[in-house]
């Protein structure tokens, strides 16, 4: 499974990170991992074990590009959104500064109050943009990487199983392991044709 980091929308700069969407990726990929390798430290002459890099798969593997780029423009899209909704929020207050002296107390409280909403409405936007579990950026990741990771599961299932694997695990739950139990390199060539024959068939 693949799970990724956020970055949040700051009230004052409204910056959305990009590296914290995306890098939860590399951790959590792939089967049991730690808790494998104190299983598998008691079995090993019983079982065989290969690993893959998830980081190597994910930096080559042409959907995951994409979808970052997909995730980038959406960011990108949410950040205008923000900075537009800031500005009119800040000429708001600029008119209201400026005319305040010669505004009646009741014109000057509906005119606060305009601004306080204007206020409440872009905190709520943030909120409705990066909130990790719900929000748009959330909702967008989901979508974009299910496929992608289910994608993943199921060739590195099928090499596993084609090369009589009985667990794969992730390099980051590795301190050491042979070359020769590296599948990374088989999981890319399957994933490679896999892609290649979803084009001809217009999958």
């Amino acid at each position: 499974m693949i799970r990724c980091f956020f970055r949040h929308f700051n009230f004052d700069t409204v910056t959305v990170t990009r590296e914290g969407v995306f890098d939860m990726i590399r951790y959590r990929m792939w089967f049991l991992a730690l808790a494998l390798m104190g299983f598998a430290g008691t079995t090993q002459a019983q079982m065989k074990l290969g690993y893959v890099d998830s980081q190597k798969i994910l930096e080559q593997y042409k959907p995951y590009q994409d979808a970052q780029k997909e995730y980038d423009r959406f960011q990108e899209e949410l950040g205008r959104e923000v900075n537009m909704r800031q500005n009119e929020l800040a000429k708001m207050q600029e008119n209201y500064e400026r005319q305040s002296l010669l505004l009646s107390e009741k014109r000057k409280q509906e005119e606060q109050q305009a601004i306080v909403k204007k206020q409440q409405d872009l905190q709520r936007f943030v909120q409705e943009a990066s909130d990790p579990e719900r929000g748009r950026l959330a909702q967008k990741t989901s979508e974009l990487l299910q496929p992608i990771v289910q994608k993943v599961n199921e060739v590195i299932k099928t090499v596993a199983e084609n090369n009589s694997y009985d667990f794969v695990l992730n390099t980051a739950a590795l301190a050491y392991a042979k070359d020769a139990h590296d599948l990374t390199d088989k999981v890319l060539e399957a994933l490679a044709k896999d892609l290649e024959a979803s084009q001809k068939t217009g999958q």
